[in-house]
């Protein structure tokens, strides 16, 4: 597996599956409503990234296996704590899935944040997502803040 920076090609075709797919994510976890969504998910990640690919602290990787591009990363340095990365994305293509390509994707992400000065990584998962958490969980992250919502 190799983990190369993304190239402005990669980025676009990259910025428009996240928005997509964090805005879906949003709506399941009953935290936007649907028909908001993208245009909540557009706004957020336009102030995220004022300047797209590059926008200062945030580097962008894909996973790419024999010349396949295999997934994505966002990592930033951290706004509270600057010793800190923060994964914003991390996303393996769903044909690649339960192969194990996540779990040494996390290796080479720890390999490059350390690369990039960091002590300490993390990141968000929805609740919804058993699968991740698990992973998460194995790779020896452990929750920090955890935030809980119910129907009145």
């Amino acid at each position: 597996m190799e983990l190369k920076k993304m190239n402005l090609k990669d980025y676009e075709k990259y910025i428009v599956g996240t928005i997509k797919e964090y805005a879906s994510e949003k709506v399941k976890a009953g935290t936007w409503p649907a028909d908001e969504a993208t245009k909540l998910a557009e706004e957020e990640y336009s102030r995220l990234l004022p300047d797209g690919l590059d926008t200062k602290e945030n580097y962008f990787y894909t996973f790419n296996v024999e010349q396949n591009t295999i997934g994505y990363l966002w990592l930033a340095k951290n706004k509270v704590n600057p010793e800190d990365a923060f994964i914003y994305d991390f996303a393996v293509e769903p044909e690649f899935q339960n192969k194990g390509f996540g779990t040494q994707a996390m290796g080479e992400i720890f390999i490059a944040a350390k690369a990039l000065g960091f002590k300490k990584i993390g990141l968000h998962v929805f609740g919804k997502n058993e699968r991740a958490i698990h992973v998460y969980n194995k790779l020896g992250f452990i929750p920090t803040d955890i935030t809980m919502s119910r129907d009145l």
